[in-house]
């Protein structure tokens, strides 16, 4: 039986989440543990929007993403930093990092993972889930409107968590929208700029917040005025966020 479009780019996403985990043990290098996370977060999210009553997605994939965010964060954190003006910050964050990553990064981890994959692979050729286009195109655009419509409810005091949630939702529906884009069944160029643009602006809140608690916890371990600095700055780009948000909220859709 052929294999319908779903289920090869199902395919494709967990294959390529495999080759991206084993580069970056060979590698060290964090754009490859970001494709990993990236591939598998892309599969997650069509599976809630085509298959969760089918086949949902595994538990231990999901732990497996989980336990990876810590050295995300801290690329993200590396990726924020000028060198000229952190340089000594750089190298230890830089340090922390590869300790982080070859701590939770294990062989165990790489096979364990890898095991995973394989046997989700397997499971979905033996189902080979099959919708019509129409379908496919109805779940997506439903889910983004269910996500716009939220946006419109909104208070202006939502709570960080209440955001970061909707961005996710938006999320689901962009690489929904990709799905559709690259199987040729619905363009969808335009509406997956602006779901970019919703996950942007719900992020940006629970991004800083998150780097606060990363540069606090960093602090415990490599103590220093520096650290402290970041942190205070980091506290007021999240009061400007908040502000910025709570504006964007109250005006008129």
């Amino acid at each position: 039986m052929e294999a319908s479009s779903l289920t090869r780019y199902l395919h494709y996403q967990l294959y390529h989440a495999r080759y991206s985990l084993h580069t970056f043990a060979k590698s060290k290098k964090e754009e490859h543990l970001h494709e990993f996370r990236i591939a598998l977060r892309q599969t997650r999210s069509l599976v809630k929007l085509f298959l969760e009553d089918r086949l949902p997605f595994p538990a231990p994939l999901k732990a497996a993403i989980k336990k990876t965010n810590p050295i995300r964060e801290l690329d993200v954190l590396l990726n924020s930093l000028d060198s000229s003006e952190y340089p000594k910050l750089l190298k230890q964050f830089s340090t922390y990092e590869k300790d982080t990553a070859k701590t939770l990064i294990t062989q165990k981890f790489i096979e364990h993972v890898s095991m995973l994959l394989d046997q989700y692979y397997d499971l979905i050729a033996q189902r080979n889930p099959n919708f019509i286009s129409d379908i496919l195109i109805e779940r997506v655009l439903t889910h983004y409107q269910h996500c716009l419509n939220t946006h419109k409810t909104l208070k202006k005091d939502a709570k960080p968590k209440t955001l970061h949630r909707l961005r996710i939702e938006f999320k689901n529906a962009r690489y929904g929208f990709e799905f559709l884009e690259i199987a040729d069944i619905y363009q969808s160029q335009e509406v997956i700029q602006h779901c970019k643009q919703f996950q942007n602006t719900l992020g940006a809140i629970q991004d800083t917040i998150n780097q606060i608690d990363l540069l606090k916890k960093i602090y415990q371990k490599y103590p220093a005025d520096e650290i402290k600095e970041l942190v205070r700055k980091r506290k007021k780009e999240l009061l400007i966020l908040k502000d910025t948000t709570k504006s964007e909220l109250s005006a008129p859709m």
